[in-house]
C-alpha cells in the first residue's frame, strides 16, 4: 500500500514540478525580454500608473 501511494506522490510531484516550471519559465520571458519588443513596450507605456491606495 504504502509503494503505490509513493508512486502515486512521484507521479503528481512530477505534474506539479513541471507546471511550475511552465509558470516560471513564462514569467521570466515577460519579466526580461517582452519588455524589448518595441510594441509591447509602447502598449506598456499606454497603461496607466497602478493605484495601490484607495
Amino acid at each position: 500500500m504504502t509503494l503505490e501511494m509513493t508512486e502515486d506522490a512521484v507521479v503528481a510531484l512530477v505534474i506539479v514540478s513541471g507546471y511550475l516550471f511552465i509558470l516560471g519559465t513564462g514569467g521570466l520571458i515577460a519579466d526580461f525580454v517582452f519588455p524589448h519588443i518595441p510594441f509591447i513596450q509602447r502598449f506598456l507605456d499606454s497603461l496607466p500608473d497602478w493605484e495601490d491606495e484607495y
